[in-house]
């Protein structure tokens, strides 16, 4: 007679034979996911908190298989490197929610043409040996304001990093608006494969809005209404980036759980 237990114990083998499958098995990189994380003055160490939360949650939920590497910048009057390009396996992904979960607060000023510079850097130098131009490279900004610093034209030096960012190699860049401020210089220094930086060319997404990848889309701003809000847009944002659909794969394997225990079933019977 089939028991619980003995249901419950065969869909804990087919998980396991299935995770041991995909750990060793691991995929070559084929995406870079860069995120650059305003902690300006703006921000507040409460909504940095909120913010810090929804970025260690929406990573923790990352594939481990060694096809996606991250990186992981705050900016304000200066840079702070929180994650190093690193390639997320079952190993590596604990080290870098546990960074996230540590980056700390700086305030001042809003660098953001040095944040690109920074991030861009990082995973597009002679350092990172998994960078190559056939990747899929992305810089991802959550931002509640516009730039301030440096010289008389802040808007201008952020665009022109953005340039130079998807010169060195970099093919996408979207942005989360916190807040309400003028868009334009978000709109304007965001690019995909599709199109930009140019003036106001990036489309802009209503709060509440399900992004599209952007390696595929035209560049994108999406509005996020509060800081409330921000966790479930950024855990959006990483759902479109790498094509994650977790809900139908756990069913998946919960289905290979159910075909063990039918052919155990049959194999008792005969």
């Amino acid at each position: 007679m089939l028991t619980l237990s003995k249901f419950l114990r065969h869909i804990g083998s087919a998980l396991a034979l299935a995770a041991a499958s995909l750990a060793t098995h691991a995929a070559p990189v084929t995406t870079q996911l860069g995120f650059l994380i305003d902690a300006s003055g703006s921000i507040g160490s409460s909504n940095f908190q909120t913010m810090r939360n929804g970025y260690a949650a929406a990573l923790a939920a990352l594939p481990t298989d060694g096809s996606i590497e991250v990186t992981v910048v705050t900016f304000s009057s200066g840079t702070t490197t929180v994650v190093a390009p690193t390639v997320v396996t079952a190993a590596t992904l604990p080290s870098i929610v546990a960074a996230v979960n540590g980056m700390t607060y700086s305030a001042g000023s809003t660098a953001t043409a040095a944040g690109i510079t920074a991030i861009s850097n990082l995973m597009t130098g002679p350092s990172n040996s998994n960078f190559n131009t056939g990747l899929n490279s992305m810089i991802n900004i959550a931002t509640d304001g516009e730039p301030n610093i440096p010289g008389n034209n802040p808007n201008q030096a952020a665009i022109n990093a953005a340039i130079a960012a998807r010169a060195a190699g970099i093919d996408a860049l979207t942005a989360e608006a916190i807040g309400s401020f003028d868009l334009s210089a978000l709109r304007s220094l965001v690019f995909s494969p599709v199109n930009g930086p140019c003036n106001n060319c990036g489309t802009f997404l209503p709060d509440g809005s399900s992004p599209p990848n952007p390696m595929t889309s035209n560049p994108w701003v999406l509005a996020v209404n509060s800081f409330n809000d921000f966790p479930t847009a950024i855990h959006n944002k990483v759902q479109a980036s790498t094509g994650q659909v977790p809900e139908p794969g756990i069913l998946m394997l919960m289905a290979l759980g159910l075909v063990g225990l039918g052919i155990t079933r049959r194999s008792r019977s005969a």
